[in-house]
């Protein structure tokens, strides 16, 4: 059978051989199979010698002048002959263009992460839109938390808030490195036990900032946990600017209506 030229934007890879090219419902269709001689189980890596089935995997690739592209690729199921693996039938994957179980190409998913890093799940979801991309705000989301997560290195000064993950019944604690303003975790609740127990896993926080609302961790709180005492903060920016001074004041818990909050949302 004669390889089909594919254009440059729907280029694939290698081992993928296209057999046919169709517009449905303004939808390119890319029909292609596998040309990999002997798949190799994915946990023992054993070559495999015999087929057990076939089936096509539907994929959503990148789009191309503004038309939203679909692959239809046939996949094989094969059986791992060696004695010692678990698996005895697997089907071929198609990594690192497409992993395992995704319905997307790498590409396109790399595409959408990098719209909601830059514009955010709503904004994102609009811009994918005008792209050809179909997704939603959700999915941009996901994308975005899909990251892998830095670890969270030295904390001088750290910034506690709470936000709800459910409005009014679920809460949650976010913990901010006031000195590059960067979200570094996030706690499931909003408990000073939880918190003291992550401050107690960095003994070189200098500075807690926080505000008077229900979230209070005492002194005592910490010195509990293992964790050296530290100065807290509750007060607006000004003096938290001032507590890095000699003369900063310390609080604790206050049941008045606290002013503004120290980690505004600007420097989240």
């Amino acid at each position: 059978m004669k390889k089909m030229e594919v254009p440059a934007p729907l280029a694939l890879p290698e081992e993928l051989e296209v057999t046919e090219i169709t517009m449905i419902d303004e939808v390119f269709t890319i029909t292609a199979h596998s040309m990999r001689n002997a798949p190799s189980c994915p946990l023992c890596g054993t070559p495999a010698q015999r087929f057990h089935s076939q089936y096509v995997r539907q994929i959503t690739d990148l789009p191309s002048g503004g038309k939203r592209v679909c692959l239809r690729v046939l996949v094989r199921k094969c059986f791992c002959d060696a004695s010692t693996c678990v698996r005895k039938i697997f089907a071929e994957r198609l990594t690192p263009f497409v992993e395992p179980l995704a319905r997307v190409t790498a590409r396109l998913f790399q595409v959408v992460q990098a719209l909601g890093l830059a514009t955010g799940g709503m904004l994102g979801a609009r811009l994918a839109e005008r792209l050809g991309i179909n997704t939603s705000w959700m999915m941009v989301l996901r994308r975005i938390m899909a990251l892998p997560r830095e670890p969270v290195q030295r904390v001088v000064e750290l910034g506690i808030d709470d936000f709800a993950w459910k409005r009014g019944r679920k809460w949650g604690t976010i913990l901010v490195d006031m000195q590059s303003h960067k979200v570094i975790d996030i706690l499931p609740d909003r408990s000073a036990e939880t918190t003291a127990a992550w401050i107690a896993t960095h003994p070189e926080i200098e500075l807690v900032s926080r505000d008077r609302g229900g979230l209070c961790i005492s002194n005592q709180n910490c010195r509990s946990s293992g964790s050296p005492v530290c100065r807290q903060v509750s007060r607006p920016e000004k003096s938290w600017r001032g507590s890095r001074g000699a003369a900063g004041p310390s609080s604790g818990c206050s049941s008045k209506r606290p002013g503004r909050n120290v980690l505004g949302y600007s420097s989240l």
